[in-house]
């Protein structure tokens, strides 16, 4: 037995079972530790932020999306860090995100039509992805969030979404994350986290 093989048994025993969310198909029957982090004095924190420990073969990866089990909440995989024993990895440390927004939707712009009525032209949309799961950080948190130096919250500012890269978001487009809230994509960050996209938005008014 490796410790690999060791550790993965422990997380089995009493770690908490997920689901590895993705389009291709759903990945179950994994297990990590899952708590809260270590500096967390504030409910931003405890609410959103989680330490995770995933076995040495987990099929999670940043930019994924899983789902504990037992609670049916879903986070975003932000990093997958080795831990190297005995030359071998051990097991993954991991920094997740919850995701406040389940259902969001990407749109955009696919042309203009004229009112029939007012006779102003109004944009059309696309849908490109929707049943989007994200994170996203809104003003309503306030200054505390933008100060915050605790671990998870370290270059997090107000309105910001947090979701996986493969939505393929791009600069434009609009936010919906739920009905009748619209938020223009101004700018995207890609190099913040491995495969997850950081959208910049504003209120929407097109």
């Amino acid at each position: 037995m490796t410790v690999g093989s060791d550790v993965k048994d422990m997380l089995a025993d009493n770690g908490a079972a997920y689901t590895v969310v993705r389009n291709t198909g759903n990945i179950s029957g994994e297990y990590g530790f899952i708590q809260h982090t270590a500096q967390a004095t504030k409910p931003v924190t405890l609410e959103h932020f989680r330490r995770c420990r995933l076995s040495y073969d987990s099929e999670a990866a940043a930019g994924n999306v899983i789902e504990i089990d037992q609670t049916s909440d879903r986070f975003l995989v932000t990093n997958k860090l080795p831990k190297i024993l005995d030359g071998g990895i051990a097991w993954y440390e991991s920094i997740l995100y919850k995701c406040n927004v389940a259902s969001g939707e990407l749109m955009r712009p696919s042309g203009e039509v004229r009112d029939p009525d007012t006779y102003l032209k109004e944009t059309q949309w696309q849908t490109i992805k929707d049943n989007c799961d994200a994170m996203q950080v809104s003003a309503l948190y306030g200054n505390d969030l933008e100060s915050d130096t605790e671990i998870g919250l370290l270059g997090l500012e107000a309105d910001e979404v947090y979701i996986p890269h493969s939505y393929g978001a791009q600069a434009l487009d609009r936010w919906q994350p739920a009905s009748g809230e619209y938020y223009q994509v101004s700018t995207i960050e890609t190099r913040r986290f491995p495969d997850i996209d950081v959208l910049k938005i504003e209120e929407d008014h097109r």
